[in-house]
């Protein structure tokens, strides 16, 4: 606003061209459709747009903006004021059909009616039926609000100030008869009194005493009594329930940029989280409205949250989940298909959109929803080798490799529930020929494409040649053939059909392999396999071939496994809880409880969670030999010096930091290796500041080892330097610099 005050007084430094904006918000445009949001330049090009005058050279601005951000209320406030404030009531217009519906903000609705005022003033009778259609419009959509109190004002004045006998009034009320113009009209009244005393908003006590008024100024007394006991308690209902919802929704805001989860900073996140308590608590129906009613508050509250939090996947979700737990499909389908539009890119939309179709009875539109995804993928990857132009293919909405695969997995689950079994192996045919078709450089192998495949043949079908002759084929190809989970899901449908030979052939198979030979958890799987099929010399003897084929780091990965898994093939236990049966040392991590989580889940889930020992070290990596099994844990913190464990209790929690996370057993092996003692620090600090370096530059010579080494910094700085370099700047991080 100052700004505005001082471009106006002609004051301050002038502000960008017309043209010069509309580059700016192209540009900023462009970077947003690369999720990149820039919302100080938002920012400022919004302050400086506001200082223009509408202009055929302004207006294109607003038209880049608001493409931007479609549901920025206060944007299309600004561009609705411009057009009202130069007379251009068919671009006004427009401007209302654009957004009036996607955007419930109260201060553009408010724009709206005046628009229709304006409009249908000269009209007469038939402009007093526009104004009359357009309230109630407007308090349909937004009349449980609580700001919404002006908009009943205005309607009960609509209906009031209208003369009786003449043709505004006869437009108004057609079907009062002669005689009873009056009555009619009061009885028009009294209906939307008693609607607005219902709704817990600012101005309810005001109503409410209006209504006392005009009710005992009509021509029955004790009917006046009569009616007003009887709302009374609705309207005590809705007081009640206003102070609670003015405590809450007074937090609430409608002025964020709708921008993506994350991109908005601290208040974005502390507003979602207070519009999902308002959210809810409108939900609760605390007023215990009826549900047509209730129904309509939700909505408007669900429709006023995606206003600013239009980029977030759970609020569309939960608004569509509320409307199919209501047994409103319908509703609940529409929600679901604006969000698609919102958030093209998000997969759980459109699956949860096939869910409810399929679940409503209406199988065909999810499988036209799968079927777009799949020609999507398709054409995509054609554009990508060439034999399909970009114009040809049109729009594409581009998916990576692991969404395609799930895209394919839902897809085939869907026909075999909806089709049956040969539309769901032609779909995995064309599945199949799209993986095969991925880029040599894509990592993502799509082994599940397959897995899920095979499984779908076996668990819902019984077929176990078929599940068989789908893992085969994926066998063909060698990223598949390199994947290690794959092998174990098809070592899993050998052992489940008790094929104990075609497991073990298989596992010789994949491990003939040069790089599956390299896999720790591969040859995990073939111990586990003899462990449980074979006997203790099968066993040692693939211990044997493993030693043979690994090298280095996974050679002693397996070494210090090997304890583990041989006391529990079958993964049922996690490392930790097994290390302490058989009493063996714990990991730092271990101890640390870093691998609680991971040790849960393998405990729970089998497999799934990884063999024992998967994620363990080597034996070098432990703190201490073990015992028996009631051995002491080590108490790093107690061998510290008191400096550095002081440094280390006053660090923060791990939940607390952001970003890159260190690996601390090598920050704690660096501190270890320091000299920390209270004359060596004093030493260093005294020879820091005299001047003194490590190379001899002082007058009693140099030092030929620091107490404070600092790897980063050894290493870039030149020989004979301490943490500074030659222009004297202290480079070291220590606190002694």
């Amino acid at each position: 606003m100052d700004r505005d005050r001082d471009r106006g007084r002609g004051g301050g430094r002038p502000g960008p061209s017309p043209g010069q904006l509309l580059d700016r918000v192209r540009q900023l445009r462009a970077k947003a459709a690369q999720d990149i949001y820039d919302v100080a330049a938002w920012d400022q090009a919004f302050e400086e747009l506001k200082s223009l005058p509408l202009t055929d050279e302004t207006r294109p601005i607003y038209d880049e903006m608001v493409a931007a951000f479609p549901t920025k209320a206060d944007l299309w406030c600004k561009y609705a004021e411009q057009e009202l404030g130069a007379g251009n009531l068919s671009g006004l217009k427009a401007v209302f059909q654009r957004c009036i519906m996607q955007v419930p903000s109260l201060e553009l609705w408010a724009l709206y009616m005046k628009f229709i005022r304006r409009s249908n003033k000269a009209k007469g009778a038939e402009g007093a039926v526009e104004v009359r259609n357009a309230l109630d419009f407007t308090l349909e959509v937004v009349g449980q609000d609580i700001n919404s109190g002006p908009f009943w004002q205005d309607a009960i004045q609509h209906l009031q100030q209208v003369k009786p006998a003449t043709p505004e009034f006869a437009a108004l009320f057609p079907q009062a008869m002669s005689g009873q113009e009056d009555q009619a009209r009061m009885a028009a009244v009294r209906r939307l009194y008693q609607r607005a005393v219902c709704v817990p908003h600012h101005h309810l006590e005001g109503l409410w005493r209006d209504y006392q008024r005009f009710e005992n100024e009509g021509p029955s007394k004790m009917f006046a009594k009569k009616v007003l006991d009887e709302w009374a308690p609705k309207y005590q209902a809705a007081r009640a329930v206003y102070r609670e919802r003015r405590r809450r929704a007074s937090v609430l805001s409608y002025a964020l940029w709708p921008l993506p989860p994350g991109k908005g900073g601290l208040l974005q996140e502390q507003q979602a989280a207070l519009w999902r308590e308002y959210l809810a608590y409108e939900r609760s129906n605390p007023q215990g409205l009826e549900p047509a009613v209730l129904q309509a508050r939700v909505a408007l509250a669900f429709d006023q949250a995606l206003i600013c939090f239009l980029h977030f996947p759970e609020f569309w979700l939960d608004y569509a989940d509320w409307h199919a737990a209501c047994g409103r499909s319908e509703a609940a389908a529409s929600v679901l298909t604006k969000g698609q539009a919102a958030l093209p890119q998000c997969l759980q939309l459109r699956m949860l959109a096939a869910d409810l179709h399929e679940r409503t009875g209406r199988p065909e539109q999810a499988v036209a929803i799968y079927e777009g995804l799949a020609l999507n993928l398709e054409q995509q990857q054609a554009v990508t080798r060439g034999s399909l132009s970009a114009a040809d293919a049109g729009p594409l909405l581009p998916m990576s490799a692991e969404q395609g695969e799930l895209v394919w997995v839902q897809y085939m689950q869907l026909l075999r529930r909806v089709e049956g079994d040969f539309h769901s192996r032609k779909l995995f045919l064309r599945a199949r020929k799209w993986q095969l078709g991925l880029p040599p450089a894509e990592p993502f192998s799509c082994w599940r494409l397959y897995a899920d495949a095979a499984a779908l043949e076996w668990r819902r079908g019984r077929d176990a040649a078929a599940a068989r002759n789908v893992f085969e084929k994926g066998l063909e190809d060698v990223r598949v053939f390199r994947e290690p989970q794959y092998a174990a899901a098809y070592l899993d449908l050998l052992c489940g059909l008790g094929d104990v030979d075609n497991a073990r052939a298989l596992l010789v198979r994949l491990l003939a392999d040069e790089v599956n030979a390299r896999c720790v958890a591969l040859w995990q799987r073939y111990l586990a396999f003899e462990g449980m099929s074979g006997d203790l010399a099968s066993v040692l003897e693939v211990e044997r071939q493993a030693a043979a084929a690994l090298r280095g780091e996974e050679a002693e990965q397996l070494r210090a496994a090997l304890p583990l898994i041989r006391r529990d093939f079958t993964y049922l236990r996690a490392p930790s809880d097994l290390r302490r049966i058989l009493g063996l040392p714990t990991a730092p991590s271990e101890a640390a409880g870093g691998l609680a989580a991971a040790g849960t889940a393998a405990a729970g889930g089998g497999a799934l969670g990884g063999p024992p020992g998967s994620s363990i070290r080597p034996p070098s990596a432990y703190t201490h030999s073990g015992g028996a099994a009631g051995a002491q844990e080590p108490q790093p913190l107690k061998q510290l010096p008191p400096q550095l464990g002081l440094f280390i209790n006053s660090l923060p929690p791990p939940q607390a930091v952001e970003g890159i996370v260190p690996d601390v057993d090598q920050v704690i092996g660096a501190l270890l290796h320091m000299d920390l003692t209270a004359g060596a620090v004093l030493q260093v600090c005294l020879d820091l500041e005299a001047g003194k370096t490590l190379g001899g530059g002082g007058p009693q010579g140099g030092m030929e080892q620091p107490p404070y080494p600092h790897p980063q910094h050894m290493q870039d700085a030149p020989p004979g330097h301490f943490g500074r370099c030659g222009t004297g700047e202290c480079r070291c991080c220590c606190c002694c610099c």
